[in-house]
């Protein structure tokens, strides 16, 4: 899959939360935000950014042939073209502190709405396909109520990840070891104004993911809980600081990443509308 690496560690921290797929409230303050219960799907194309994509933006060429292509798709109700310059001007009113981006960076994409009976992870699947595509986001799969989640999630290294993190001096032994972990768990009880934290091991993480995604069999058959990392789910008192222990567990030897609920609603928000990876909290 050309966006599985951040969707499996992106559906893993939405397995872990409530997910309302089919209704939601828009925040008045956002008036930008366009959120009812008719889900779109969004198809980024490529930018020089994109993973493998050889550097370089969309054609006009392509930018019409994906078009033609999206509109031809049985079960699409309504395509539309959302530029870069519209992207970049929804960005800042809705981002106005992250001055890092820049209208380049963001990826010009089509919105599509299907019926109400659509398969849509068919037509996901389906919209990733033409070679100017970058990825495509399914909104209605990333859309969750991130009140009952962990304020910090430990994902550790899996066999053959590509992380950076998992590869530093590391060598092929890139799985998480047994000491790591260890290791791993001294430095989360010691988190100032941990309440607790639980372990979750690969078959745990994908049979939530799997609960969570049971409409998607084209995500869930396409994803091994070998795939799945484990990790450790912490609950901090409110107030308590999370971006120090964040950064902390985040630089320990088998860690991958680690998601703050804040960061991880923000990024989402940018990776799920705007089409922007890693960009920061």
């Amino acid at each position: 899959m050309k966006n599985g690496l951040w969707r499996v560690t992106a559906v893993v921290a939405l397995a872990g939360m409530t997910v309302p797929v089919g209704s939601a409230e828009a925040d008045p303050s956002r008036p930008e935000v366009r959120v009812t219960g008719d889900f779109e799907i969004a198809v980024f194309l490529c930018t020089p950014a994109t993973y493998g994509r050889h550097k370089r933006y969309a054609t006009a060429k392509q930018r019409r042939d994906v078009e033609a292509y999206l509109k031809k798709t049985p079960e699409v109700t309504e395509v539309r073209f959302v530029s870069r310059a519209a992207a970049y001007a929804n960005f800042r009113r809705e981002f106005a502190d992250h001055e890092k981006v820049l209208a380049e960076d963001l990826p010009e994409s089509f919105r599509v709405r299907v019926s109400r009976v659509a398969d849509r992870g068919r037509i996901t699947a389906l919209a990733n396909r033409p070679a100017a595509v970058g990825y495509v986001v399914d909104q209605a799969e990333t859309h969750g109520d991130p009140a009952t989640g962990p304020d910090l999630t430990v994902f550790l290294c899996t066999k053959d990840s590509a992380m950076s993190s998992c590869l530093r001096g590391r060598r092929k032994a890139n799985k998480v070891t047994a000491a790591e972990k260890r290791a791993v768990v001294a430095a989360v009880e010691r988190v100032p104004g941990l309440v607790t934290y639980r372990y979750e091991d690969q078959a745990t993480a994908y049979r939530g993911f799997a609960e969570a995604f049971r409409e998607n069999e084209a995500l869930v058959k396409a994803t091994k809980v070998a795939d799945m990392p484990e990790s450790y789910l912490l609950w901090l008192r409110p107030g308590a600081d999370w971006e120090s222990p964040r950064r902390r567990l985040a630089g320990l030897p088998g860690v991958s990443s680690v998601t703050a609920r804040r960061c991880w609603v923000r990024e989402t928000r940018m990776f799920t509308e705007y089409g922007l990876v890693k960009t920061g909290c």
